[in-house]
């Protein structure tokens, strides 16, 4: 497998479900805590904070090869 399997499978996966986490984290706050944020103020925090960890963790799974899932015939 080469270095941009490793930063693919890390990227996309850290940054869609940090991206959706931190998304409907924000929205609870919103609608439990009466937060005056507007929804695309937290979908654009929520997009750029999952993008640049998953873009830094990506970066360093790159380097370190280190495979999240079982790899078969090895």
């Amino acid at each position: 497998m080469t270095k941009l399997y490793y930063f693919k499978v890390t990227f996309i996966s850290l940054t869609i479900g940090i991206t959706i986490g931190l998304f409907v984290y924000d929205l609870l706050g919103v609608l439990f805590f009466d937060d005056p944020v507007s929804i695309g103020n937290i979908a654009l925090r929520s997009l750029f904070v999952g993008f640049f960890t998953g873009l830094i963790l990506g970066f360093l799974n790159m380097y370190l090869k280190i495979f999240p899932f079982k790899q078969r015939g090895k």
